[in-house]
């Protein structure tokens, strides 16, 4: 065995010497190289194709400042990537050579510097068609190519063009009452980015939106992120109870035209009539739950549980009124006014049994600050009526127990009836209510782009 590996490592370095001694007789070339640095014709050429195309974007950017106009930075760009291939071709062939040093040493200075620029402008232009597609998708108002080039517009420079997001957040709400909720979700979203970054101070380059999705002032725009997010929620996600504290806000913002707008008011007098129809479900049951066979003391227990439901009933029906009071008194279109008129009636006549008043309850309203539809309903219990006097002394004495079975309360005849609201799609608002900002221009450029 030690032989066999004796000899195999003889091979093994006859094999390199082999080798070595090829490589040797490869490496004797007897043909001489010409010099490069003798090229005198190919190192003018190279010179000359830098220097050229360098010169011509440099003359063409002068010439565009002289015009006044803004150059751009696209059309010079084969040209100065011709200047930059020559530059490095020179310094890679003639770098070394004596006469060429400081010509070569410039390139050796100026090569990176060129690099940056093309590839810092290669990106401008890139970033440049990202926002020409978000432009020309507002202009045919085509959403998915808004969608697609806004969202790749904030990933990249938020900064910059938070404007986008209030655009990105507007969409869906005209669509929504369009009857189309394709864009709610997404809506929603940048809705309540754009909130959130208004109310921690953030600065909206270029502005506040993007035409047609402007708004005039900060506190224009936070009232209309407030309408939208509470508008999806009420219409377009039936979630009602999470639509309350931005409804709310809307109604609150004093310097938007939301403020006058009915909508918010509309959408938060249908949850109270939501709950209304509960209270009266609530109501019907107890009511049949009572019993001949109740002891005096179960029947009291019902008969208490059914008057707090009805002063529940009571306070959830004034605020309804109060809602739509509101939308009422801000609605413009007659018959948007007329529909939420029948809500009106129908809430005051189940509260106070008349239809006399309505209208001076309506001005009163008016006069009132809008209670928060978040915080708690306040019940309100109306007096037990009080039994008319008599002039005679009974001859016999009353019963000892009820003769009847105990029913609901004397202050309050049974709701036999759901309350719904006459205006169950709520059309969006007329064109005065709607901001009526200054539209900015089209395209999403930066300042001084």
């Amino acid at each position: 065995m030690k032989t066999i590996f004796r000899y195999t490592n003889i091979a093994v370095l006859v094999a390199v010497f082999t080798l070595l001694g090829t490589v040797a007789s490869f490496a004797q070339d007897p043909t001489p190289k010409p010099d490069p640095c003798a090229d005198a014709a190919s190192i003018s050429s190279l010179d000359a194709k830098f220097r050229d195309n360098y010169a011509g974007d440099t003359a063409a950017r002068a010439a565009a400042k002289t015009a006044g106009k803004v150059y751009d930075i696209a059309l010079d760009l084969p040209q100065r990537k011709m200047a930059l291939d020559a530059g490095k071709q020179y310094q890679e062939k003639y770098g070394a050579c004596p006469g060429s040093k400081e010509f070569a040493d410039y390139l050796t200075s100026y090569i990176p510097k060129m690099e940056k620029r093309i590839k810092d402008d290669e990106d401008t232009i890139r970033f440049r068609k990202i926002l020409q597609k978000f432009d020309s998708g507002l202009t045919a108002k085509n959403w998915d190519d808004v969608y697609s080039a806004g969202k790749q517009v904030l990933a990249e420079k938020p900064d910059d063009y938070r404007a986008v997001e209030l655009v990105l957040g507007s969409i869906g709400y005209d669509e929504m009452f369009a009857g189309n909720n394709k864009w709610t979700d997404e809506t929603l979203t940048y809705a309540k980015q754009s909130l959130a970054d208004l109310q921690a101070g953030k600065e909206f380059k270029p502005g506040f939106g993007v035409k047609p999705f402007t708004y005039k002032t900060k506190e224009d725009a936070q009232g209309w992120m407030n309408l939208t997010i509470g508008s999806i929620y009420q219409k377009g996600k039936n979630d009602k109870l999470s639509a309350l504290p931005y409804l709310y806000a809307a109604t609150q913002a004093t310097g938007s035209d939301v403020a006058k707008n009915p909508n918010p008011y509309e959408f938060i007098g249908n949850y109270y009539f939501g709950e209304i129809n509960k209270l009266v479900e609530q109501y019907t049951a107890k009511v049949a739950a009572q019993s001949d066979a109740d002891t005096p003391e179960v029947a009291k227990n019902k008969v208490d549980e059914i008057k707090a439901i009805v002063a529940m009933l009571n306070g959830t029906l004034e605020r309804a009124i109060d809602s739509f009071s509101r939308a009422y008194t801000l609605g413009t279109k007659p018959e948007y006014k007329a529909q939420i008129k029948k809500n009106i009636d129908d809430a005051y006549k189940r509260r106070f049994l008349k239809t006399e008043g309505v209208d001076a309850w309506i001005a009163a309203t008016m006069k009132k600050p809008f209670v928060n539809p978040t915080t708690p309903i306040t019940p309100i219990s109306d007096p037990e009526p009080v039994a008319p006097a008599t002039t005679t002394t009974p001859t016999t004495a009353p019963p000892t127990t009820p003769a009847v079975k105990p029913g609901p309360p004397a202050t309050k005849p049974p709701v036999t009836a759901p309350v719904k609201p006459a205006s169950t799609t709520t059309t969006k608002p007329a064109p005065s209510i709607k901001p009526q900002a200054k539209l900015k221009k089209a395209a999403v450029k930066k300042k001084g782009a």
